[in-house]
């Protein structure tokens, strides 16, 4: 009785604690566009779990993400005056990212040949020791994080936005400016083109 109860009752607070962080978070970006520091690092602080998710849909390379990261922290200092409604700064922020991310990955491809050398042998020295480590689990991490590196931008974000933070369709819906159905076809896509991705690589293997 007692856990359906607090089940219950979870449900009904929940959304009086988003509607509660929702305005915290408002009055944040007010102080924020009044050029108070602090109030935009805590913005950051309560975002930054699945604005790093967004944002490795995009780079699709781990050893890339604090430099994209800083450089999206000095836009959003540079840029945030220029908020003109409070309440839209998860999407305004999201976009931001997106940009930021898709302008460091066309830069990252111009390296081309040194670069991708460079990824590679970084790669197979991780793989090396993830294999030394013997850590199964780490092993089908990378192959999941491989079929999503495949992934369209569209469903590779979406996808890493919900396994990476316990985020609803409509938190993920108003990250992305995007209709909670489109959330939900999208991830029912991504999940589906993985588990292909996954599929194809296993028949790969047993026929060699």
């Amino acid at each position: 009785m007692y856990e359906p109860a607090c089940r219950r009752l979870y449900y009904i607070q929940l959304p009086v604690m988003n509607e509660i962080i929702r305005q915290n978070e408002s009055a944040l970006v007010c102080a924020a566009k009044a050029g108070d520091r602090d109030a935009i690092q805590r913005l950051l602080r309560l975002n930054w779990p699945w604005l790093k998710a967004l944002t490795y849909g995009i780079v699709r390379h781990a050893h890339d993400m604090d430099d994209v990261l800083q450089d999206i922290s000095v836009k959003v200092i540079t840029k945030i005056s220029g908020i003109r409604d409070p309440e839209s700064f998860r999407p305004w922020l999201a976009c931001l990212a997106r940009r930021e991310a898709i302008s460091f990955r066309r830069r990252r491809s111009r390296g081309a040949a040194l670069t991708e050398s460079l990824d590679r042998t970084r790669t197979e020295t991780v793989n090396w020791a993830d294999h030394v480590a013997a850590l199964d689990q780490k092993e089908e991490v990378d192959k999941i994080l491989r079929a999503v590196h495949m992934l369209p931008d569209k469903y590779a974000e979406v996808f890493m936005l919900q396994y990476s933070q316990d985020l609803t369709y409509r938190d993920m819906g108003e990250i992305l400016d995007v209709p909670v159905t489109t959330i939900a076809i999208r991830l029912v896509r991504a999940r589906r083109m993985i588990l292909d991705t996954l599929a194809r690589h296993d028949k790969q293997r047993i026929s060699q």
